[in-house]
């Protein structure tokens, strides 16, 4: 029955451009309609059609097969939240000031914020730990500004590592991170985190600084991204207060859905592990979704990824019981003890961020760029001119 879910390694060549927007707007149709159980079948009937459509196809690029099952995912999860999960009715935006959309034009706008939301900013339902947003003092053209600025930089580190990447051999499918030594391991390693840090921050800046010059938005409604480094003397602090927390409402679902059925106390030490294990086990299967649609990996190379997901919530369990025990020995928190938490985080994801690299190299994500590349183009540019040798030739 299901077997049309597993992508075959020899599917054709169709990109497929319309497949998200088409899941977006039927999700989007799901959140006006009023939630009946008809529609909500029907809805869910059509999402499940389109989804199906994925690995049917490749679109010819790694990236994009990478990434069109985590986008369905978000869609149609999104969907399920406030719409089968929870009424709708539940949720508001601060602006409405619990005024309730009446016009099919209000609802479709307050159906647009909700769907294109992922912390909740501007809600009643905002995730926890979203930076600050800009203060009301900030001009829209100071914003656009910064972000614009931002971007370029963000995008200049990007193109820095991304260089480094494609003149190493880790490009190549057949050559493991792992037979290395470790120093050349760490610094590959942290190149790859850091181009997905900048890829992700590029984009957002980018939205953001378009958005606000067109008059969308204002500066209020796009905090940072990512928290800030100076936050972060644990794993805990990294995952909770440093990385994006697009994905983090989805990841509470499977907790929610269980505690409905299984009465789990909420503040023991049970609920607390419970959510934190189920995170990670969603967050790894939602990865692995995307990993099983790149045509040129394999089930042996996306347990990389998998290892690397579900290494997490382990480390996390360990440092809270190594902090219970300095806490219990009436150690108190001071500079010494964050910068022992930090030399410690650093060191946890130099070890463990290696599976999900190598993950990336072996599936042949790190074979091209999927952003074109100003010093690519400058050595190019330099040998053609010289009659030296360009970059494909160094």
């Amino acid at each position: 029955m299901f077997s049309s879910f597993v992508p075959s390694k020899a599917r054709p060549l169709a990109p497929r451009p319309h497949l998200i927007p088409s899941i977006f707007v039927v999700c989007l149709a799901g959140t006006v309609l009023p939630p009946t159980l008809l529609n909500n079948l029907t809805i869910g009937t059509i999402a499940l059609y389109l989804s199906a459509q994925i690995p049917k196809a490749t679109s010819g690029n790694i990236a994009q097969d990478f990434m069109l099952p985590l986008q369905t995912i978000l869609c149609v999860a999104q969907w399920v939240d406030f719409c089968v999960l929870h009424s709708p009715d539940e949720f508001s935006r601060d602006k409405d000031e619990k005024k309730v959309p009446k016009t099919w034009l209000e609802k479709l706008s307050w159906a647009w914020d909700l769907n294109t939301t992922y912390r909740g900013i501007g809600w009643n339902w905002k995730v926890k730990n979203v930076p600050e947003a800009a203060p009301l003092s900030t001009t829209k053209w100071d914003f656009v500004r910064t972000e614009a600025l931002k971007a370029c930089l963000f995008y200049l580190l990007y193109d820095i590592c991304w260089y480094q990447i494609n003149i190493s051999y880790y490009t190549s499918t057949s050559t493991d991170l792992f037979s290395n030594s470790l120093p050349r391991q760490a610094v590959f390693t942290w190149m790859v985190g850091t181009i997905n840090y900048c890829t992700l921050n590029l984009q957002y800046s980018v939205a953001s600084a378009f958005t606000v010059a067109l008059g969308l938005y204002a500066p209020q409604d796009w905090p940072r991204l990512m928290g800030r480094l100076r936050d972060i003397s644990t794993v805990r602090d990294f995952w909770g207060k440093f990385w994006h927390q697009i994905i983090r409402r989805k990841l509470t679902l499977p907790f929610e859905i269980l505690t409905k059925y299984i009465p789990i106390r909420r503040g023991t030490l049970l609920s607390r592990y419970l959510q934190l294990y189920l995170a990670f086990i969603t967050t790894s299967l939602i990865h692995h979704l995307g990993a099983m649609n790149i045509p040129t990996s394999s089930s042996v190379v996306n347990l990389y990824q998998i290892a690397f997901f579900m290494l997490q919530p382990v480390a996390i369990t360990v440092e809270d019981f190594v902090v219970y025990l300095g806490k219990k020995a009436g150690l108190k928190e001071s500079r010494f003890t964050r910068a022992i938490g930090s030399l410690w985080t650093l060191a946890w994801f130099t070890y463990s961020l290696r599976f999900g690299v190598t993950f990336l190299s072996n599936s042949g994500a790190l074979t091209e760029s999927p952003l074109p590349s100003v010093i690519h183009g400058a050595l190019d540019l330099i040998g053609s001119y010289s009659g030296g040798p360009g970059l494909k030739e160094l």
